[in-house]
């Protein structure tokens, strides 16, 4: 008989742990898996997975699949969502370890990178080791629309990023380029893991959409906000200093609002700090004066807000249940989190 979930209240919760409470045995459960589904007999394998599972993280994703679930079905089989979780978690670590090797970060909230520490082709194969690792454990679930779902999550994902490292250094990127950027990276995933739970426990076709609805919206809000942290978030919270995608040439939508507008003197000063990797602090304070100048933060804010909205109102097809507030809480959480 599966443990009872404990209930939280959401109205007086501010963090993603705490919002979480009320799947934390489906997050043990999944935790439990995804630690029995590391092992390998290839040492330096063993080890890079065991370090990224010992990092830790929100977990966000397959916390999605859990209140997905438990929002048609409360009693929704804990260990098909303890190896859905674990999958599309998987799914999510091999494209951070990926991705770091692409950008050739070095620190990830404040720790070094597997690829720092094993070099690039031993996190690249232990990657796609764990992408294997999700396919594995979805096959041994066995369920189709499942196995698709996430699979094509994992092609748009890899679109995603090629066409971000194609933008990079586009000072003047096109927003509908930026905004299918973001469709493809971020919320496609958050909306393949609300699908997935939504499957899991039987929903109609109308309560999957609408789950599947709820997750594109927060994903979608999720990396908006992300894109004002880089400008305003505390580093201690955001695993990286700020400016960094300034720095490295990536173009946000706070930096495209206020390209869009600028003045030529503006735009110079705006030019000479795009991609400019040893730009100091104050040469980022005069790249955020230019943003305020253009209200490019509450612009963005209010982005992500829209997309917040169209999150929360497509939940309303759903019976209440304390799942479902968990959800609608978490829109809450996305655009006023500072890391």
């Amino acid at each position: 008989m599966s443990a009872p979930l404990h209930v939280v209240n959401p109205s007086t919760s501010s963090s993603a742990s705490a919002l979480l409470d009320y799947v934390r045995p489906d997050m043990d459960a999944v935790e439990t898996r995804m630690q029995a589904e590391v092992g390998s007999d290839v040492r330096a394998i063993s080890e890079l997975t065991c370090s990224l599972l010992q990092a830790g993280g929100k977990r966000l994703r397959p916390a999605m699949v859990a209140l997905a679930a438990r929002s048609w079905q409360s009693n929704a089989d804990r260990d098909r969502i303890a190896m859905v979780g674990a999958a599309v978690e998987f799914v999510h670590m091999a494209t951070l370890v990926h991705d770091d090797v692409v950008d050739n970060t070095a620190m990830r909230r404040g720790k070094p990178t597997a690829n720092a520490i094993f070099g690039n082709g031993t996190a690249v194969l232990s990657g796609d080791y764990m992408l294997a690792r999700a396919m594995r454990l979805l096959a041994v679930d066995g369920d189709l629309r499942i196995i698709r779902t996430v699979s094509e999550i994992t092609i748009a994902m890899s679109e995603g990023e090629v066409m971000e490292i194609g933008a990079t250094g586009v000072p003047d990127l096109p927003l509908t380029d930026y905004f299918e950027i973001l469709r493809k990276k971020t919320a496609v995933f958050v909306e393949g893991c609300c699908r997935a739970g939504a499957i899991l426990a039987g929903a109609t076709p109308e309560a999957e959409d609408a789950l599947g609805q709820y997750g594109f919206g927060l994903g979608m809000a999720f990396q908006i906000a992300d894109d004002l942290l880089d400008y305003n978030g505390e580093p201690a919270l955001t695993g990286k200093p700020v400016g960094s995608d300034l720095r490295d040439g990536r173009a946000t939508l706070p930096w495209l609002i206020a390209m869009q507008e600028a003045s030529p003197s503006e735009r110079k000063c705006l030019m000479e700090a795009f991609g400019n990797c040893a730009l100091d602090a104050d040469g980022i304070e005069d790249v955020v004066n230019a943003l305020v100048t253009h209200d490019a933060f509450n612009r963005t804010r209010e982005a992500a807000r829209q997309y917040v909205e169209t999150a929360h109102s497509a939940l309303t097809v759903l019976p209440y249940s304390p799942a479902r507030e968990c959800l609608e809480a978490l829109t809450d959480y996305v655009v006023q989190r500072s890391g």
